[in-house]
């Protein structure tokens, strides 16, 4: 057996992953600004803000054979994802970095440069660096990291590093700074403006991922250096570095996976330094408490042990100075209690009053996505997992986030999630408020995402009932989304809305069900709207049944040429006579003073339609004057529809 040497794809990044090959994919077969092209850029784009909020920043590595998040190897890596990868390496790309901030735009960007023919030649050899996103060509350490028994880790870490301490990569033949080289230029010039301590931030974050991430299989030189760059920065430049963090969230996943790589001299330092950043400086009395857990038996460790990386970071995120819990009193290491509490009793797969109670007192002290985020943890019994989510979310808690201007979208996810179908109500009143489409956005994801829920189907088909037309809409694009649709029998009745949107929304819901796709495909074509027919026609899947096939040959009069060559080749293949005449009166017309048949211009349409009389109906008297019309004509693409050769 081998051991495995890589992890498991966190769904955030698996939710990213799989925008991205969506919109690489439009971006490749659609000109730039195609509206599937920008509902896909929306979507990455998005999601990619969500994952961020939570993350910090993403770095993805490409080889060969796997794709690298923060470093580590995906196992097991999805083959659309393999796929993704491949197509990536091939064009020589080595690794993407993206950074919380990145904008729409930049993400465009990005798109427009990986799809590009030439992306090879161009982003393949010189990257591209932009404010929030970056990508580095292909090199041999990022195939090293692809396997085991790499001997460095990935160097694009540390040249990003150098890249954000001196404003611009290392040309072929520079020496590479040592760390405390690079420590001096952060301290004297890098780190001295808000966005050159971003940039530095950005850079040690990453690294500080790639380092965690791999554990014991880090090399110990890579470890090294990001100790001795962190070393030698001042106390001011590392509380500027930790400031610059996008968010609070940001500094604290920094921390966690820095607590086990530094020793705790250094950590004590860059606890001040992110104290200090968040506006909420470290007591005298945790200071003292932090020192002895450090090296309370009179010798300092020389790297942080996890028990001690545990108390460290229980007693940073929890500290409150006073406890309301009379239970606390002077004891300030009883601070951490409901964590502990709450921790073993999903280890053990077990939900007491004790443990619900502690999940409460959690919550309550502004914690609730830490314990969220610990249900979300795999493994948990389900059972339990409700019971808890029960104690710590307390009613309206997902309103009041939602009517937040700036709502924290990890946590309202994470609410959504766990709320469940009681959420349903609560985000269909969100998604009428709301003024932005990229919030709207949101919120439609988060109603996809429980409308699975057991009874979520029913709470949204209830909600149709005198509602207004855009959220009409956006329930029914909720349910368009979802894999199946059980009841659709107060949604065909939309069909004969006089919002044309409202019309739109309830064809994708009724075409995706099998029991409801004939009706809503006759009524899209009978309503006559090149939009709604393309949808009808497109659902058919390539197969006209017999009783669509007066309901298609109707298509054939909608002025759009998309719709009439899709109706053609569904009706190709009918044996019902009807629909020769209508096949012919694309092919044909009279003209000139003796009105004489001729054939009409060879469009797309004109040829599928030739095409498929001379396949099925070439012996029909009405056809064979078609027929001998085209094999007489001067126009090889004519000749050819009918099966002569030019």
């Amino acid at each position: 057996m081998t051991t495995r040497h890589g992890s498991a794809l966190p769904p955030d990044v698996a939710a990213v992953l799989r925008e991205f090959v969506n919109a690489m994919g439009k971006a490749g077969m659609y000109p730039a600004g195609h509206r599937f092209v920008e509902d896909a850029l929306s979507r990455l784009s998005d999601v990619l803000g969500v994952t961020l909020e939570t993350r910090g920043s993403l770095t993805l590595g490409f080889t060969p054979r796997n794709v690298l998040l923060d470093g580590t190897a995906i196992e097991p890596l999805p083959q659309q994802v393999r796929q993704f990868g491949q197509r990536l390496h091939r064009k020589n790309i080595g690794t993407i970095q993206i950074a919380p901030g990145v904008s729409r735009a930049e993400v465009s960007s990005l798109l427009e440069a990986i799809t590009d023919p030439d992306a090879e030649e161009a982003v393949g050899r010189s990257g591209l660096r932009l404010a929030h996103l970056r990508v580095e060509p292909l090199v041999y350490d990022v195939l090293q990291l692809g396997g085991a028994g790499a001997d460095e880790l990935d160097e694009v870490f540390w040249s990003r590093l150098v890249e954000a301490a001196f404003g611009q990569r290392l040309g072929e033949g520079q020496a590479v700074p040592t760390a405390v080289q690079l420590a001096e230029q952060i301290n004297d010039r890098a780190a001295t403006t808000p966005d050159g301590a971003r940039r530095v931030f950005e850079a040690l974050s990453s690294f500080a991922s790639a380092l965690h991430s791999r554990r014991d299989r880090a090399p110990v030189s890579a470890r090294r250096r990001f100790i001795d760059v962190l070393s030698a920065l001042s106390r001011p430049t590392t509380t500027r570095v930790m400031g610059a963090a996008p968010t609070k969230a940001a500094r604290r996943r920094f921390m966690r996976e820095t607590l086990e790589q530094v020793p705790p001299s250094l950590l004590m330092q860059l606890l001040e330094s992110v104290a200090d950043a968040d506006g909420e400086p470290i007591s005298a009395h945790l200071r003292l408490m932090l020192g002895k857990l450090a090296g309370g038996d009179g010798v300092e460790r020389a790297a942080a042990e996890g028990d001690f990386a545990t108390e460290v970071m229980g007693l940073l995120e929890q500290w409150d100075g006073e406890s309301p819990d009379t239970m606390v009193g002077d004891d300030p290491r009883l601070a951490v209690e409901p964590f502990r509490v709450l921790a073993l009793g999903l280890e053990l797969g077990t939900a007491p009053a004790s443990v619900l109670a502690a999940a409460r007192r959690f919550a309550d002290r502004g914690h609730v996505a830490e314990a969220l985020q610990m249900l979300d943890q795999p493994g948990n019994a389900p059972e339990v997992r409700r019971a808890v989510a029960d104690a710590v979310l307390e009613a309206g808690l997902l309103g009041r986030l939602l009517a937040d201007g700036d709502p924290d979208w990890g946590l309202v996810e994470r609410v959504a999630r766990h709320t469940g179908t009681g959420a349903v109500a609560t985000l269909l009143e969100a998604i009428s408020a709301a003024e932005e489409r990229a919030t709207r956005r949101r919120i439609l994801d988060l109603l996809v995402a429980v409308g699975s829920e057991p009874g979520a189907e029913a709470e949204l088909i209830d909600a149709l009932q005198g509602a207004p037309w855009h959220l009409t809409r956006n329930i029914l694009t909720v349910l368009s989304l979802l894999p199946t649709v059980s009841d659709v029998s107060r949604v065909l009745p939309l069909l004969d809305d006089p919002e044309f949107r409202v019309r739109l929304e309830a064809m994708k819901v009724l075409v995706r069900q099998p029991a409801s796709r004939e009706r809503a495909v006759a009524a899209g074509l009978e309503d006559g709207d090149p939009q709604l027919a393309r949808l009808a026609l497109a659902s058919l899947d390539g197969e006209c049944p017999p009783t669509l096939v007066a309901s298609v040959i109707s298509a054939l009069g909608i002025e759009d040429e998309d719709v009439q060559l899709q109706a053609v080749r569904l009706i190709a293949g009918s044996d019902n006579p009807l629909v020769v005449p209508s096949l012919l009166e694309l092919v044909r017309s009279r003209g000139g003073l003796l009105r004489r048949w001729r054939l009409r211009p060879p469009t797309p349409t004109m040829l599928a339609a030739l095409s498929a009389l001379a396949g099925r109906w070439s012996s029909h008297r009405p056809v064979l004057l078609t027929l001998q019309l085209a094999a007489r004509s001067p126009d090889p693409v004519v000749r050819a529809a009918i099966g002569l050769a030019s």
